[in-house]
C-alpha cells in the first residue's frame, strides 16, 4: 500500500487530545477552583470537602486494570461513550448537590470516567495507530491537553466568579458532554483497519520492529517479573514527585515570597510543562526512552536540589518549578513507552492500565504525607530530603527492570 500525505492518524491525535484535553484539564482538574466556593455554600471545611479526592484516587485504583480490558473487548466508541456519560454526568450533578456525601459517592463515576478518557484512551490510540516517532506522538499530546488547560481553568474560574459554582458545573459539564460525545462519534476509529490503512510509518518501520517487540510478554508473566516491580515504583515516585505541585505555592510562602510572585513561578512551571511535553518525546524517539526516562529524574533532582536551597531566593525557586514543571510533563509519555519497551504490544492495554496504578497509589499516600511532614516540623526539608532519595532509587530500579524486560522479550520468542 503506497503511503497517503496526510494519514488518518493525525485526526485520531487531535480528536484524542480534545477528549482528554476536556475531560483531564477541564474537568478532572477543575477541584481547586470549585474547592473555597463550594466548601462555604455547604458550611464544611476544605479539608473535609476535600477528602472526596481521595475518594476519587481509590476509585481509580480499582477500575485502571478493569478499564485497561475495555479496550480490547469494546470499540473506542463505545468506552468513550461510557467514560463521557460516567464524567459528565456525575459532574452536572454536583450542580444540584447539597451535601458533602454527594462529592464523596459523585467522585467514583468522576474518576471511572477519567480513567477511560484521560489515562487510557489516548496511549492506546497512539499505540495503535502510529508505528514510528511514538514519543514525539505522545509528547504533542500532552503539549496539546496542557494548552486546553490553559485555556480552560481561567474560563471555569471566571464562569464561577460571574455565575457561580452550581451553574458552572451545568453548564461546563453539558458543554462537555456534547463536545466530547462529537468528536468520539465523528472522529474516532478504532484501528487503522477500519479506514483501510496501516499505522503512520508503518512502511518505514515494519522492518525494524523486532520479533519480539510484535510478539510481547503476556501479562501473567509480565506482572510476576522485577521488571514490572521496577516500572510500577518508578511511576510511584515519578507521580509522587509531580504531586510536589499541590504543596509548591505552601513553600514560597514559608521561604518568606508572596503569592503574586509564587503565581508567576507557576505560570513557568507550565511553560516547563509545555516544553517538556515534546522534548521528552522528541528524546525518546533520538536517544531512547530509558535514557530519557533518567534523565527526568535527574532533571526532577535538580529541581528537588534547588528547592532545597532557594531559601527565599526568588531566581532559584523559579528554575526549581520549572524544572519542576519540566520533569512532571514527562509522567504522559514516559509510562506508556516504558510499557511497550519492557513488555512489547501483546497486552499492552492490560499492562498499561496496571502500570498507571502507580499514579493513585502515589496521590493517596504520598500528597497527604507531604502535608503532614510540614505540619510536624514546619518545613518541608524532610520531603526533600524523600524525594532525592526516592528519585535515585527509581533510577537504580529502572536500569534493573530493562536489564530484566531484555530477558523477559527473549523468552517470549523461544
Amino acid at each position: 500500500m503506497k503511503s497517503k500525505k496526510f494519514h488518518y492518524a493525525w485526526i485520531i491525535l487531535i480528536a484524542a487530545s480534545l477528549i482528554r484535553g476536556v475531560a483531564g484539564p477541564a474537568i478532572n482538574a477543575s477541584s481547586g477552583v470549585f474547592m473555597t466556593p463550594v466548601a462555604k455554600d455547604l458550611g464544611v471545611g476544605i479539608g473535609q470537602l476535600s477528602l472526596y479526592l481521595s475518594v476519587s484516587s481509590i476509585a481509580t485504583l480499582v477500575w485502571l486494570p478493569i478499564a485497561g480490558t475495555l479496550f480490547n473487548k469494546y470499540s473506542v466508541k463505545k468506552i468513550v461513550l461510557l467514560g463521557v456519560f460516567l464524567q459528565t454526568i456525575a459532574f452536572i450533578a454536583l450542580g444540584f448537590m447539597s451535601s458533602v456525601w454527594a462529592w464523596y459517592i459523585l467522585a467514583v463515576p468522576l474518576a471511572m470516567g477519567a480513567v477511560l478518557l484521560v489515562n487510557l484512551l489516548g496511549p492506546v490510540l497512539v499505540n495503535r495507530w502510529f508505528a514510528k516517532n511514538i514519543g514525539l506522538v505522545m509528547g504533542l499530546m500532552m503539549m496539546i491537553t496542557s494548552l486546553l488547560g490553559a485555556v480552560f481553568q481561567p474560563v471555569l474560574t471566571n464562569m464561577i466568579s460571574n455565575n457561580g459554582w452550581r451553574f458552572t458545573y451545568i453548564g461546563f459539564g453539558a458543554f462537555a458532554l456534547i463536545v466530547m460525545i462529537i468528536i468520539g462519534l465523528l472522529f474516532l476509529k478504532n484501528t487503522p483497519s477500519d479506514k483501510g490503512l496501516k499505522p503512520f510509518g508503518y512502511d518505514e518501520s515494519a522492518l525494524q520492529i523486532s520479533k519480539q517487540e510484535v510478539k510481547g510478554v503476556s501479562t501473567v508473566k509480565a506482572l510476576k517479573s522485577l521488571a514490572f516491580i521496577a516500572l510500577l515504583i518508578f511511576m510511584i515516585v515519578l507521580t509522587g514527585f509531580a504531586a510536589f505541585q499541590q504543596h509548591i505555592a505552601t513553600f514560597g510562602l514559608g521561604i518568606g515570597l508572596d503569592m503574586s510572585t509564587i503565581g508567576t513561578a507557576l505560570s513557568i512551571s507550565m511553560i516547563g510543562s509545555a516544553i517538556g511535553s515534546v522534548l521528552i518525546g522528541v528524546l525518546s524517539d533520538r536517544v531512547g526512552i530509558v535514557p530519557t526516562s533518567i534523565g527526568v529524574l535527574g532533571v526532577g533532582l535538580c529541581a528537588v536540589i534547588l528547592f532545597f536551597i532557594s531559601n527565599g531566593n526568588y531566581v532559584l525557586f523559579v528554575i526549581a518549578t520549572f524544572l519542576h514543571g519540566l520533569a512532571t510533563s514527562s509522567i504522559g509519555v514516559v509510562a506508556p513507552l516504558l510499557t511497550i519497551k519492557f513488555f512489547g504490544n501483546k497486552d499492552y492495554e492490560k499492562l498499561f492500565s496496571t502500570v498507571m496504578i502507580g499514579s493513585p497509589l502515589a496521590s493517596i499516600v504520598l500528597m497527604p504525607l507531604y502535608g503532614y511532614i510540614y505540619d510536624t516540623f514546619g518545613s518541608y526539608t524532610y520531603v526533600f530530603i524523600f524525594l532525592f532519595v526516592a528519585l535515585i532509587i527509581a533510577g537504580i530500579l529502572l536500569l534493573m527492570g530493562n536489564n530484566n524486560s531484555k530477558k523477559l522479550l527473549k523468552e517470549s520468542i523461544n
